[in-house]
């Protein structure tokens, strides 16, 4: 299975590399409300949007996300607090038990009554 992802792995590398090569000639990036026109190779800008989409993507994705890590947050406390309880109550427990005849002392057996 890795070797296979390996394998992919390259083979997206060796196309990514051979279309940033064919994809050399210069482009205008025109930035109207916030900046200046850029030139840059076609590879840069379209890479470039790439990266950007990915970043924005996962910044969507934290923030969806949000819900779900705060519940397991609440539910990681509360289990907490349930254990905490759990051991409270064995101590308890084995504190009001009275303690076990020792295995070597006779078993005494009341006779039936009648």
């Amino acid at each position: 299975m890795r070797a296979l992802y390996w394998i992919l792995a390259g083979a997206l590398a060796a196309l990514a590399g051979l279309f940033a090569l064919n994809n050399r000639g210069d482009l205008t990036v025109d930035l109207w409300p916030v900046g200046p026109e850029l030139q840059m190779p076609v590879f840069v800008a379209l890479v470039g949007a790439l990266y950007l989409g990915f970043a924005l993507g996962a910044v969507v994705a934290w923030f969806a996300s949000a819900r779900g890590r705060k519940r397991l947050r609440a539910a990681e406390r509360k289990a907490a607090e349930l254990d905490a309880d759990l051991q409270a109550l064995k101590a308890k427990h084995a504190a009001q038990m009275p303690a076990p005849a020792s295995p070597s002392a006779p078993v005494v057996v009341p006779p039936p009554p009648g």
